[in-house]
């Protein structure tokens, strides 16, 4: 074989190579994707969605290399918690995680587990079971298409609700005439304890403690290191008022249609595996906020199991006049009352109030 013969057979492979090279990176498609969340990552549900679930969804999407999403973060930037809702259906962002307790008018089948306390401590399943009836019941995905919006999963982080309060809380007749932060629905979980709740959100729970707004706050311990909850509400009740599902993961459903089927399985894919883990990490969380509150001055005092069935008993069957009134409204509000329970009374959840039977 002649040099010259050798030089353009070894021209040809080097160009074969780069023909392939070429055609792998014009095979692999970059998406654009903003991710949207009113929140920072400094709360455990945007740091796990940073964290895992988005570099694992180019991770599956990297099996076929057809595609990659090239993300967007805007965590506590575009909008306020609140505005995450609108601004995903409007297209501002095209994925992202809406608090649903926020948002009752509009999608208020999704608020089950709000309505239910003293049930289970136990998120990744309260999480499940929501995701299990939104997927099974009609209206309960309609109700997010409505609003141009495409429901992808259901996920938690709040293992159980708490009360932080400045002064102690040793009985239900210390909740009389003291103010009480809270997310709006869970205020509910006081009614007839003679407090009033004031509605507010996560980021201004220390302040309205600090400068008198409120007496004491609903919280739950995993955010109390992240935002130095004890410092101003140093007695942490442990309360066990249950686990609630509070964030759906939702996309414009204009994007989402039209992206390509591989990518919408992915997303599907990826997203019960972040709800378990972010159950996993709130959970882990929880221990660590407790030991968080001492480290700022605080205490932890757990509730007797007395006190808990009191408190539960105490309240009026907030779940019955949910369900009531979205009945009226010609939504199945009975129907997903009853099915959620029936699947925690199958787990065998330590569950102090039957409120669909009474």
């Amino acid at each position: 074989m002649t040099n010259v013969t050798q030089k353009r057979l070894f021209a040809a492979a080097i160009a074969g190579i780069s023909t392939l090279s070429a055609h792998g990176v014009a095979a692999q498609e970059k998406i654009n994707v903003t991710v949207l969340s009113g929140y920072t990552d400094r709360t455990a549900w945007v740091r796990t969605l940073k964290e895992f679930w988005m570099p694992e969804v180019n991770k599956r999407l990297a099996a076929s290399g057809n595609y990659e999403l090239n993300y967007l973060e805007a965590f506590g930037t575009v909008v306020q918690p609140r505005g995450e809702f609108d601004a995903i259906g409007n297209g501002i962002g095209n994925i992202g995680l809406v608090v649903t307790a926020f948002h009752t008018d509009k999608v208020p089948l999704s608020s089950v587990s709000y309505v239910t306390p003293f049930v289970t401590v136990d998120l990744a399943l309260t999480s499940e079971i929501n995701d299990a009836l939104t997927f099974s019941i009609p209206e309960m995905q309609a109700g997010w298409e409505k609003f141009n919006l495409e429901f992808v999963g259901h996920m938690g982080a709040i293992k159980s609700y708490n009360v932080l309060s400045k002064d102690p809380i040793d009985s239900l007749d210390d909740f009389e005439g003291i103010k009480v932060s809270g997310a709006g629905l869970n205020l509910r979980w006081l009614e007839g304890l003679g407090a009033t709740g004031v509605p507010t959100a996560l980021p201004k729970f220390y302040q309205e403690v600090n400068s008198g707004v409120s007496d004491a706050l609903v919280g739950w311990a995993d955010v109390v290191g992240a935002f130095k909850l004890c410092e101003v509400a140093p007695h942490f009740l442990s309360a066990d008022m249950g686990a609630v599902s509070n964030f759906a993961m939702v996309a414009n459903k204009p994007w989402f249609d039209g992206l390509p089927a591989e990518v919408q399985t992915a997303i599907r894919e990826v997203t019960p595996e972040y709800r378990n883990l972010l159950a996993e990490v709130t959970t882990a969380g929880d221990a660590n906020g407790r030991e968080a509150c001492v480290a700022q001055g605080g205490s932890v005092h757990e509730i007797s199991a007395e006190m808990r069935q009191e408190w539960a008993d105490t309240l009026p069957n907030i779940a019955k006049e949910w369900a009531s009134a979205i009945d009226g409204t010609g939504l199945p509000g009975s129907d997903v009352l009853t099915a959620y329970m029936d699947l925690m009374r199958a787990a065998d959840q330590p569950i102090a109030r039957q409120w669909d039977k009474e």
